[in-house]
């Protein structure tokens, strides 16, 4: 990967299919008995919901529901016998989670009764949301992966066990296994070659780890990148390692601090700036990684105006690989919905990536304007 190939390839114009109109949602069902608004409030701010009213009983209860949460009045044996019949009966068994106005024992049976899975306790807080739904969440996100293309399948399963098994590694100050690596990168090249990137992040949208998530948003823009500038197939295997390992530091990081729907403090701030070194660190202990892929993990936060972290690297001591890996990082993340933050289309996080001139490449900037329009 030369320093000025990308600069003088001529792009091939990206095609993709449609995004679906439906996505997943989770459903919310409630009576009206004012427990729901602030539950509403911090679910809205991490997941797609759905609100319905507890008298309109399973209509809105589809294949794409991800789960069901009750904010209800159980204290009445109708409205649990209605639940049951209406939602433990029904041929689409999405997990459900009742929210109780306490934890005393009758509020507890009274929700299992009705069919529970899981509780949560009111006031129901963004971090105890995703505590309690976030894993079921996962689940169902999973099991709808069983309707996309065998491509598809292949390239977010084989991904999610690299980095459950990375995970568990890492906690053990293991390092990465190469072969996992190299297997999850073909699947991502091989679903993104067949023209089905925006449908693998449809179905990553809605999946509740974050780091896997980014990172395959990631890594699926950066092979759409280096096939639109027409790079070979080594450089698209660098560029593909280096998207799913650039944040592989993250492994390590707090959920605390990872999953903080608000803003981080001073310490918190300096903690998650470490990602970059621990992701260096858990390089190191495991083979001979290309170097510009290993430079892309440590510095793909530095800047080219010296304005990044976390060893003020600037101008031409920043890697073209890493340059490009900077790109698909700001860009998945402004598509992506965070607690603290809606998604956007990639035609407005582009706008966005315009203003970063003296941050950014330009160049790379401009060659990438086809990747981000393709994305709704």
């Amino acid at each position: 990967m030369s320093g000025v190939a990308y600069r003088t390839i001529n792009a091939r114009p990206v095609q993709y299919a449609a995004p679906p109109e439906s996505a997943p949602e989770i459903l919310f069902v409630h009576d009206g008995g004012g427990l729901e608004g602030p539950a509403l409030k911090a679910l809205g701010s991490v997941y797609p919901l759905r609100i319905s009213r507890l008298a309109e009983g399973a209509a809105h209860l589809t294949d794409e529901t991800l789960a069901v949460v009750f904010c209800v009045d159980l204290s009445s044996p109708e409205t649990v016998r209605d639940i049951r019949k209406s939602f433990i009966d029904a041929a689409t068994q999405a997990p459900r989670i009742f929210i109780l106005p306490n934890s005393d024992r009758r509020s507890i049976v009274q929700a299992y009764s009705a069919g529970a899975h899981q509780l949560l306790i009111a006031p129901v807080s963004v971090a105890s949301a995703e505590q309690v739904i976030g894993p079921l969440v996962n689940r169902s996100a999973e099991s709808l992966w069983g309707r996309l293309t065998d491509v598809q399948q292949s390239a977010l399963r084989i991904s999610l066990k690299l980095f459950e098994d990375t995970h568990a590694s890492s906690l053990r100050g293991e390092g990465l296994d190469r072969d996992s690596v190299t297997r999850a990168c073909n699947s991502v090249i091989t679903a993104v070659s067949h023209q089905e990137f925006p449908s693998l992040l449809d179905a990553l949208r809605s999946h509740h780890n974050y780091t896997f998530r980014h990172s395959m948003f990631v890594t699926g823009t950066l092979v759409s990148f280096c096939d639109l500038l027409g790079f070979c197939q080594e450089d698209i295997s660098r560029a593909t390692t280096a998207g799913l390992l650039h944040d592989i530091g993250k492994m390590v990081t707090p959920n605390t601090i990872l999953d903080k729907p608000g803003r981080l403090d001073p310490g918190e701030m300096a903690i998650m700036r470490g990602h970059v070194t621990a992701g260096g660190d858990i390089l190191s202990r495991h083979g001979d990684w290309p170097a510009d892929v290993v430079h892309a993990v440590v510095h793909h936060h530095e800047r080219l105006d010296g304005g990044g972290y976390c060893h003020d690297l600037s101008g031409a001591a920043i890697t073209d690989l890493t340059r490009m890996v900077s790109i698909a990082d700001v860009f998945s993340a402004l598509i992506d919905k965070r607690a603290y933050k809606p998604a956007m289309s990639g035609r407005d996080a582009y706008q966005i990536m315009l203003k970063a001139e003296g941050q950014l490449d330009m160049d790379l900037v401009a060659a990438f304007e086809p990747i981000a329009f393709s994305i709704k």
